[in-house]
């Protein structure tokens, strides 16, 4: 029994020491994500929360920061627990920790758009928000979640609801809106895994050919943005950082209209 635990403690540290290697060449060799979004010019990235861009986002921002200007537009602050102000101020201070500055970060306070399970969002509403910006910053790409949202926050999957409709409505163009792709449980708690993972359903011919993976390696910057959010830093977010996909890799898939 105790030479079985062995081998697999070592088959399992094994793996994960490939999957690191493996994630380091990857962040090493990311020219052509940054490539196809650095032509498109500035990047909107549309989240729910504060706090969204720093549980799920970062290696999206952090591969990108340097080519493109990113916005970030939060549709609400966060004043489920009565502290919208102060998470709001926390969004602006984790985004210039990733090298956003605060003019290019806006957080929507709208009492059709608060924060909230129960809460229904109205796609309009946000169209509200989100045209008008585009067209003032001259920026046609947007990155928001899938219909899942990661989580299965309805807030979240509201804003996949409505920029199906903004692309099905030709009000955002055809291929300018991507979304965060959601896996299952097991997926979603490999940690550094993931990379593994992702490489066996690329040879396996499984993902889509417009998918756009990117990876992390800088789990320092994670979790000094996670940090940010003082007033969500819970413990078990502190396991998400170590263990979650999405602190090592986001694959982004074109919103279809």
């Amino acid at each position: 029994m105790g030479g079985e635990a062995w081998w697999i403690g070592a088959v399992v540290v094994a793996a994960i020491a490939v999957s690191i290697m493996r994630i380091i060449f990857k962040v090493r060799s990311q020219e052509a994500f940054i490539r196809n979004f650095k032509e498109e010019g500035d990047i909107l990235l549309v989240i729910a929360h504060p706090d969204d861009e720093a549980m799920f986002f970062t290696p999206t921002i952090l591969a990108l920061k340097d080519s493109v200007k990113i916005h970030v537009m939060s549709l609400s602050n966060g004043d489920y627990a009565g502290l919208g102000w102060v998470r709001a101020s926390e969004l602006v201070e984790s985004c210039r920790m990733l090298g956003i500055p605060k003019e290019r970060v806006s957080v929507v306070d709208d009492p059709s758009l608060q924060d909230g399970p129960t809460n229904s969002w109205s796609a309009e509403t946000i169209s509200l928000y989100v045209l008008p910006y585009l067209k003032k910053n001259g920026i046609s790409v947007v990155i928001t979640f899938d219909d899942y949202g990661i989580s299965g926050h309805p807030n979240h999957i509201a804003l996949h609801t409505a920029f199906v409709k903004l692309v099905q409505t030709k009000r955002i163009e055809k291929g300018k809106a991507w979304k965060l792709q959601s896996v299952n449980l097991l997926r979603k708690y490999l940690g550094p895994l993931s990379v593994l993972e992702n490489d066996a359903l690329q040879w396996l011919g499984s993902n889509s050919s417009t998918s756009q993976t990117v990876y992390c390696w800088d789990l320092g910057s994670v979790w000094k943005c996670l940090k940010a959010h003082g007033s969500q830093c819970e413990w078990f977010r502190h396991l998400f950082i170590v263990f979650g996909r999405y602190s090592y890799m986001n694959t982004l898939d074109l919103v279809e209209g």
